[in-house]
C-alpha cells in the first residue's frame, strides 16, 4: 500500500487536536473516515502508531518518530505547491546551473546572499561544462544558469556577462621554450584541457587545427581545480580561465605563456526560465551581475538589458 499526504496530514491532525473526533472535525471528514486513513497509514508503514483506550488515544514510540518526518514531508509538498503555484523560483528550491569560473570565484559569495535576503530558501547547484549545464536548462532542470556560448531553447532567455578569457598556462617548473610562442611549439609540450563534452576542448583543438598541428601529449580533465593543482605542480601547461588564475600569477607559482595567435575567449551569458521571469528573479539576476563585476570575473562586460 501507498504512503499518501492526505494520511500524514490525518495523523498529524490528531496528533495535534489530540483525538480522532477533533480531527475528523477539522478535515471535514467523518470519523470512520478518519480512522480508515490511520489504518491505511499504518499498514503502509507496517507499525502501529496510537495505543486507543475508547476516546483516549497515545502515541506509541513508532507514532513519536513519525512526527518530525511527517513534519519535514508535509513543509516539503508545501514548498513544492507555492513554488508551482507563484511560478516563483524564490519559494522552496532554486536550482542553480554555474560554470566552474563563476563557481570558484563568486559562489561562497552568492551563497551568503541568498541566505541573508531569503532564509528559507534551499538551492540546488550543479556545475559543469557548457553541454552538460546546457541540457539541463534546456530540459528546465535549472531556473538559472551561467553558460559559456550555449545553444538554447525559445522557453531560455540569455543575457550577457562578459568574456571568460582563456590562456595556456605553465608552472614555473615547467621547461618551456623562451619568447612567443606557437601551436606548433606548444604542441611537443605536455598539456591538460578539458575534455571533448566542454566547449573549450572544441576551441582548443579549433586553435590547433588552424595552424594545422596536431598536439602530441594532450590529456584531458573534467575537474578544474584538479587542472589547476596539475599546472600549478609542474606536471603539465593547462588551457585555464586566467581570472581563476589570478592569485597563481601574482604569486609566480605559474606563469602565462605568450602565444600567436591568442586562444578566443567564450562569451558567457546569464540564463534562465522566461515563464519565471519576475521581480524577485530579477533581485537575483541583480546579485549575480554585481558579483562579476565585482569579482573582474569576465571581461568586456556587456550592460544588463532593460527588465
Amino acid at each position: 500500500m501507498i504512503l499518501t499526504l492526505a494520511q500524514v496530514r490525518t495523523f498529524k491532525s490528531i496528533v495535534r487536536l489530540g483525538s480522532f473526533h477533533a480531527a475528523a472535525r477539522e478535515l471535514g471528514l467523518t470519523q470512520p473516515s478518519v480512522s480508515q486513513r490511520v489504518r491505511e497509514l499504518e499498514h503502509a508503514l507496517e507499525a502501529e502508531l496510537f495505543i486507543r483506550r475508547g476516546p483516549r488515544i497515545t502515541l506509541t514510540a513508532e507514532g513519536h518518530a513519525l512526527i518530525d518526518q511527517a513534519d519535514r514531508l508535509l513543509e516539503a509538498a508545501d514548498s513544492i505547491v507555492a513554488r508551482f503555484r507563484s511560478r516563483d523560483p524564490l519559494k522552496g528550491l532554486l536550482r542553480l546551473g554555474l560554470n566552474e569560473s563563476f563557481a570558484l570565484i563568486c559562489l561562497p559569495a552568492l551563497l551568503t546572499q541568498l541566505q541573508m535576503r531569503y532564509p528559507e530558501l534551499k538551492t540546488s547547484i550543479h556545475v559543469g561544462d557548457t553541454a552538460a549545464v546546457g541540457r539541463l536548462l534546456n530540459e528546465r532542470k535549472l531556473d538559472i544558469a551561467i553558460v559559456s556560448q550555449p545553444d538554447l531553447e525559445p522557453h531560455v532567455q540569455a543575457e550577457p556577462l562578459g568574456v571568460n578569457e582563456f590562456g595556456w598556462i605553465a608552472g614555473r617548473q615547467m621547461q618551456v621554450p623562451p619568447g612567443t610562442l606557437s601551436p606548433a611549439d606548444l604542441s611537443r609540450l605536455p598539456l591538460t584541457i578539458s575534455p571533448p563534452t566542454a566547449r573549450l576542448h572544441a576551441t582548443a583543438m579549433a586553435w590547433f587545427a588552424r595552424a594545422g598541428v596536431v598536439p602530441d601529449r594532450l590529456s584531458t580533465c573534467n575537474s578544474l581545480p584538479i587542472t589547476m593543482l596539475t599546472v600549478v605542480s609542474g606536471l603539465a601547461i593547462g588551457l585555464l580561465p586566467v581570472r581563476v588564475m589570478r592569485a597563481e600569477l601574482e604569486r609566480g607559482d605559474v606563469r602565462l605563456l605568450s602565444l600567436v595567435p591568442p586562444i578566443p575567449g567564450h562569451r558567457v551569458s546569464l540564463c534562465y526560465q522566461a515563464s519565471e521571469f519576475g521581480p524577485r528573479l530579477q533581485q537575483i539576476l541583480d546579485v549575480i551581475r554585481e558579483l562579476v563585476v565585482k569579482d573582474e570575473l569576465f571581461t568586456d562586460l556587456a550592460p544588463p538589458s532593460a527588465g
